[in-house]
């Protein structure tokens, strides 16, 4: 179960909120109450500038994800309709062209349904994808329009299978990189410093001060959840849905049994 699961994600916002209140006792335990007090003064100012800064950081970080969760889908739905576009327009091309073209469509649907959605979740791409594309756009420049409507729609159907590629390499592009490293670690020191501030301060009502301290805690390790969820759109629970995809399918096979009554 991973971080990017909703279980997972439960998990880690407990369990960031229990780790905090632990080091909470154990600051208690360390520094008597009275020592706590002594730096009310100067603690309060120094977490108010950590806490702002911390938090126009992980704001930033957060809608940086989501753009790019967005991006992602947007440019996935653009893969799919440029290649039904391309099964669709083949349809004005003389044999053995035109099943080569429609069979290239289809095998690639498949294959990105069957295996390369399920490679991207663990971060990979399948190489006979890859190919498959490479190869219907090979096989659409190496076809010699004849008639003016073959013109017409040959050039549409290049800039279909030109898109169909350039999304492609955006796509594997996301699934590759995710969220840089030096993120993380920006995100998860300068967390674990906004929390540890709120150790040292002293209040009578111990109960009140561990609420306090497991609720910004879980708050900070809530927003890092959704960096997780929206930073890698191609796994997880929240991943991308391979419908666009479906959808194509559900295309291909309306027109080939139109075509056959």
């Amino acid at each position: 179960m991973g971080l990017d699961t909703y279980p997972g994600g439960a998990l880690f916002v407990i369990g960031s909120g229990i780790l905090a209140v632990l080091g909470l006792l154990l600051t208690r335990r360390l520094i008597d109450l009275n020592g706590l007090r002594a730096s009310h003064d100067v603690g309060g100012y120094l977490l108010s500038v950590v806490g702002t800064l911390y938090a126009v950081l992980l704001g930033l970080i957060v809608v940086d994800a989501m753009q790019k969760f967005q991006q992602a889908r947007d440019i996935t739905e653009r893969e799919a309709n440029s290649l039904a576009d391309i099964f669709i327009l083949s349809s004005c091309l003389e044999e053995p062209k035109r099943e080569e073209i429609k069979k290239f469509c289809i095998d690639y649907s498949n294959q990105v349904l069957n295996t390369e959605w399920q490679d991207m979740d663990s971060g990979s791409y399948c190489p006979v994808a890859r190919r498959m594309a490479v190869s219907l756009l090979q096989e659409l420049i190496e076809i010699e329009p004849k008639t003016e409507t073959q013109k017409v729609l040959f050039a549409q159907m290049v800039a279909d299978a030109s898109q169909v590629w350039q999304c492609r390499r955006t796509r594997i592009n996301m699934v590759m990189d995710g969220v840089p490293a030096i993120e993380w670690i920006t995100l998860i020191v300068g967390g674990i410093i906004t929390v540890f501030f709120t150790f040292f301060f002293g209040l009578e009502n111990l109960r009140l001060q561990i609420a306090m301290t497991a609720m910004v805690a879980m708050l900070i390790s809530l927003n890092m959840y959704l960096v997780i969820l929206f930073g890698y759109p191609f796994s997880g629970d929240l991943k991308i849905s391979t419908e666009a995809f479906r959808i194509n399918q559900g295309i291909y096979e309306n027109r080939i049994s139109s075509q056959a009554r």
